[in-house]
């Protein structure tokens, strides 16, 4: 059943804050090996990976996931008793972030999402509503529809939706013959079409005014600026508009006014040491990734293999990946990167997954799912206990990672 709703899905996935990439198909290093599928899923998971660590808002979803992490395992570390799901305890601060990124992230996609098909030739409109949480104020942004049965929908848009049209439209430059379901990948391209088509109908600039958006705590809404603004400038590239954005714009921060770039070298220096936080370890592989994507003399990478005339290669792909590097990969069916540094592999890129895998293998709700291992898909081994108490199989990924908490010594209760 996993292994369906991932081909459903995009033939893979990369979980935010993980440094993990997993892939139904294959994997290679060298990637002109790889079929045109296969580098296209690939290089769609490469820029969620890149999303989380090139830009505040991932940075922040990233960190806030962190903290939850820790909050959880300073709880459980003295219990002799745990019941699943856990039901972790979060601080006021920690509940002020999940609940913006909560409304900013848009809705949540549910399997009946996948079956909508947008009627292109219906107006789609949109709607702004402001909001206030936790004495912040914030805006939502809504988008109204139809779908081919004529049935009309609103669905609010967020970082989701985003991030999904820019991995999307990046996968189709290398494989244009890619499928997704039009929420969340296409409706946001479909609505430029109609109402912003100097934005729609260049997907280049598309790419571009996405990622920028994510240099906001307000995506969705941010994205619709710079859509408004980017049309009466129709001849800026999108490149080119995002570095005028990154010089002229300004965020304010503990009342000082700061270009987007010194605001994002400084969360990212925050990120790096959230990580070291959670893991409770120097993290040398990690602090040499994020200084490959610190911003600096107007080094995007991301967007810098989008600034040519010339068609999107397979050697575009190699250049992304030889400037920022690879996180730990697995394919089911063939392929794995085990990243290293200096000759010696990245053991924290490995404990930040093995620590993030077993926080969701805590708080899973999915009957389904739970009291299974997390790591399954990923490690191909077909042990005693791998479908039922992980934390008791020998010698195996899962059982390290538990030892973390002394999972092996506590009692496992089953609310059903």
């Amino acid at each position: 059943m996993e292994k369906e709703l991932l081909e459903k899905a995009l033939r893979g996935y990369y979980r935010t804050g993980c440094f993990h990439i997993h892939l139904v198909g294959s994997f290679d290093l060298d990637l002109a090996q790889m079929s045109q599928e296969d580098l296209g899923t690939f290089l769609h998971e490469y820029i969620h990976y890149l999303q989380n660590i090139s830009t505040p808002y991932g940075i922040f979803e990233a960190a806030t996931q962190n903290s939850r992490i820790v909050e959880a395992i300073i709880d459980l570390q003295p219990r002799t008793e745990i019941e699943l799901p856990y039901e972790a305890p979060q601080s006021e601060m920690l509940k002020n972030r999940l609940d913006w990124l909560y409304a900013m992230n848009g809705e949540p996609i549910s399997v009946k999402d996948n079956l909508v098909e947008v009627d292109k030739n219906e107006k789609i409109s949109m709607g702004v509503q402001k909001l206030t949480l936790h004495e912040k104020v914030g805006h939502l942004t809504v988008l109204e529809f139809h779908d081919k049965q004529g049935i009309v929908h609103q669905r609010y848009i967020g970082a989701i939706d985003i991030k999904e049209a820019m991995a999307a439209a990046y996968q189709s430059l290398i494989d244009p013959h890619a499928k997704h379901p039009d929420i969340p990948y296409n409706l946001l391209r479909i609505f430029c079409n109609q109402v912003f088509p100097s934005v729609g109908n260049d997907l280049k600039k598309f790419i571009c005014l996405c990622y920028t958006s994510l240099f906001s705590l307000e995506p969705a809404y941010h994205f619709m600026e710079l859509c408004y603004q980017c049309e009466m400038k129709k001849d800026n590239s999108g490149v080119n508009f995002f570095n005028d954005y990154m010089q002229d714009h300004k965020v304010k921060v503990h009342g000082k006014s700061l270009a987007p770039w010194e605001h994002f070298n400084e969360l990212l220096k925050q990120y790096g040491q959230s990580i070291q936080g959670l893991l409770r370890s120097e993290t040398p592989y990690i602090d040499s990734v994020l200084n490959r994507v610190k911003m600096i003399d107007g080094n995007v990478p991301i967007l810098n293999v989008l600034n040519t005339d010339e068609p999107f290669t397979v050697n575009n792909v190699k250049s992304l990946v030889q400037a920022l590097g690879i996180p730990y990969m697995c394919a089911q069916e063939k392929g794995w990167f085990y990243p290293s540094l200096n000759g010696k592999g990245a053991s924290d890129v490995i404990k930040l997954v093995g620590v993030t895998w077993l926080f969701q293998f805590l708080v899973e709700t999915d009957p389904s799912k739970m009291c299974i291992c997390p790591l399954v898909l990923m490690c191909g081994q077909n042990g005693t206990y791998c479908h039922d108490k992980p934390w008791l199989e020998r010698n195996c990924s899962f059982e390290l990672i538990g030892d973390e908490i002394g999972l092996k010594e506590k009692k496992i209760k089953i609310k059903w």
